[in-house]
């Protein structure tokens, strides 16, 4: 029988969240072309799970403008706090 990871393997420290902002600052000209690829527009409403600190869904706010809503999701108080 699996057992299910009860949380990320590199933890939510604050080092760990600054490489990951890092890391979504440098991949973000990627992520936001596979979102327009993907039809994410003006107005949508989109459901981020396991948002981390939140860079992908403020990205994707960018996208879906004052009309859209996102809503992220993260069970690390941390990761959110940040």
């Amino acid at each position: 029988m699996a057992t299910r990871q009860s949380s990320y393997a590199l933890g939510h420290s604050e080092h760990e969240l600054e490489r990951l902002s890092r890391q979504a600052e440098v991949f973000a000209p990627f992520t936001r072309q596979l979102f327009e690829q993907a039809g994410i527009s003006s107005g949508m409403r989109i459901l981020d799970v396991g948002c981390g600190a939140g860079d992908v869904a403020f990205l994707a706010a960018a996208l879906v403008g004052p009309n859209g809503e996102v809503i992220g999701a993260d069970r690390s108080a941390a990761a959110v706090e940040r």
